[in-house]
């Protein structure tokens, strides 16, 4: 015969081994919805301030006239061996694009205010796939640029290399 207490506790093992698996169904319920709005605001956190579009373009807002910018991206471009073919200039955006052995650079400068420009690259590796550590790679050495004409001097810039301080 089983005691009183015996049946219950087999009931609370099963119960604690499928209750993670009742909630997990749950959870991700509400939260499907919300994925495509929370995903810029996680790929920006993780990229350090450089924002990931679900369109696969990277771009980041910086506090440079469109000018210095281009000057600085076509440096950068330079210092990491990136081919340039083609720069079109229109009264308030540049489009550079570049290459590389595999990949097909689309650089694109808005200017936002007198002041501030918008850098948007966008990397692609063949017709489909798109490349977001370079394109992130490419901002990055965009501004180290830009810190070293502030500063004075020719910054050379190294893949994975931090600003001088």
């Amino acid at each position: 015969m089983r005691g009183k207490g015996e049946g219950k506790g087999r009931w609370m093992c099963l119960l604690a081994a499928f209750f993670p698996v009742l909630l997990n169904g749950c959870a991700a319920v509400p939260v499907a919805p919300l994925l495509p709005a929370a995903l810029p605001a996680v790929l920006a956190g993780a990229g350090g301030g450089i924002s990931y579009t679900l369109t696969n373009i990277a771009y980041r807002t910086i506090a440079s006239p469109i000018e210095e910018v281009e000057r600085a991206t076509l440096e950068a471009s330079r210092r990491m061996s990136l081919k340039v073919l083609r720069r079109e200039r229109e009264y308030n955006k540049t489009e550079i694009t570049a290459v590389t052995r595999v990949h097909t650079i689309y650089i694109t400068l808005e200017r936002l205010t007198p002041t501030l420009t918008r850098v948007s690259v966008n990397a692609k590796r063949g017709v489909i796939l798109k490349d977001k550590n370079t394109a992130f790679e490419i901002i990055s050495q965009v501004e180290i640029a830009l810190m070293g004409f502030a500063r004075g001097i020719e910054y050379q810039a190294q893949p994975g290399s931090e600003p001088p301080s």
